[in-house]
């Protein structure tokens, strides 16, 4: 409120009629001015915004009220109703149920001061249009709510969940002409990353830290390039090295028929276990996923529409792979055993690269440290650097340790 109002406020006449001002904010580009009318001719009117432009404020029929401030009680919840035949928003909108959710800002000011420069008013009123209170052939009402009032809305907007991101994965990496960009993920939607959290990485060469729901990198097959070389000798173990046992079918490990029925016939053969050295050790014993010195990863192929691709009724063993469509390049994780289902949303498959929310998925994309450093190919160390700083704010209920 400035000091010239606050003046007036003071004299048993302010000398000049009160004048109420809307703007509705329909989107991020378009917003209605408009005013009740204050001359029998329903003529326009013009007042100044914070920029100094003067905006044009359209007479309508409506009627407002319930616009006022009792810090002892409620927040109020004004009306404000416009007659049904008005032309106002019906250029902009095609169902007025797409006005909920808009933003109303209420300016009040004196006549005398419409064309004053910079703008002297009242302080402003902002709510939001919560829910249309009544629709007739006549008349279209609409009850509003301040911004902190609202129905599954809490101050602050943002909740701090324990241990877990709330971000949307990959959200931020989406471009406004394909996708909305939605929240502060900014992990590449086909999982490539450039490490620069260390001088020796320096952020030139471009990797591919694939990562599933299980913290698990996911590294290529046989046949791919950058394939790794999986050894069978598990009598020791090296640090970053990957190694592989075998598992039998038939136990609680059974592969899965198209319909989904067990496959008996491939019971007693066997399917691969994939591991990576957690720690250098000369007896490692039993490579499982209880055993502290491995942790377990995923291997994946290009997809290729002659190959069968299997499930299993554990899921650890089922297949992946990565399908090019258009210009990206995703990992899959079969749903199903199939045989020429494209790799897409549906019954056969999933997506294979997928966050768990945790700091530990984080941690794993963000501070994948490559094997061999400056090699596009290479995959990555069994564990992440500690030392990259996450680009975003996922964890708001983390602590910091030195």
């Amino acid at each position: 409120m400035t000091d010239l109002i606050v003046k007036d406020l003071q004299k048993q006449d302010p000398g000049s009629e009160l004048i109420e001002l809307f703007e509705l904010e329909l989107d991020s580009s378009t917003t209605v001015y408009f005013h009740s009318g204050v001359e029998e001719d329903l003529s326009t009117v013009q007042f100044r915004d914070d920029s100094g432009t003067l905006r044009t404020y359209t007479a309508i029929p409506l009627q407002a009220q319930g616009f006022k401030n009792d810090p002892s009680g409620t927040s109020a919840r004004p009306t404000i109703s416009f007659a049904n035949v008005s032309n106002t928003f019906k250029n902009s909108i095609t169902d007025y149920e797409n006005l909920l959710g808009a933003k109303l800002t209420r300016r009040t000011t004196l006549e005398k001061y419409l064309n004053s420069n910079p703008p002297v008013e009242f302080p402003r009123q902002i709510y939001i249009f919560d829910r249309i209170a009544a629709h007739t052939k006549t008349v279209i009402s609409f009850e509003c709510a301040t911004p902190y009032d609202l129905q599954g809305i809490t101050v602050p907007k943002r909740q701090v969940i324990a241990n877990g991101c709330p971000w949307i994965y990959q959200g931020a990496d989406y471009t406004l002409n394909e996708y909305e960009k939605v929240g502060a993920c900014t992990w590449n939607r086909e999982s490539k990353y450039k490490a620069a959290y260390k001088s020796s990485l320096n952020g030139a060469t471009e990797y591919i830290s694939l990562v599933n729901l299980d913290n698990e990198y996911i590294v290529p097959g046989t046949g791919e390039s950058g394939a790794i070389t999986f050894s069978s000798t598990v009598s020791s173990i090296t640090e970053n090295s990957y190694y592989t046992t075998n598992t039998t079918l038939g136990g609680s490990v059974r592969r899965l028929k198209k319909d989904g029925s067990i496959d008996t016939s491939a019971d007693s053969s066997t399917v691969p276990n994939y591991w990576q050295a957690l720690t250098t050790s000369s007896s490692p014993g039993t490579l499982s996923d209880s055993n502290a010195k491995v942790k377990r990863i995923r291997v994946w192929d290009t997809y290729s529409a002659s190959t069968t691709y299997y499930a299993y009724t554990d899921d650890r063993y089922n297949d992946y792979v990565r399908y090019t469509s258009g210009s990206l390049t995703k990992l899959w994780k079969a749903k199903k055993t199939s045989v020429g289902q494209t790799p897409e949303f549906g019954d056969y498959w999933e997506p294979g690269d997928v966050c768990s929310k945790t700091l530990t998925g984080c941690k794993m994309r963000y501070g994948f440290d490559p094997i061999s450093a400056g090699t596009a190919t290479s995959t990555g160390k069994a564990n992440p650097s500690t030392e990259v700083v996450l680009p975003f704010g996922g964890f708001p209920g983390s602590k910091k340790f030195s």
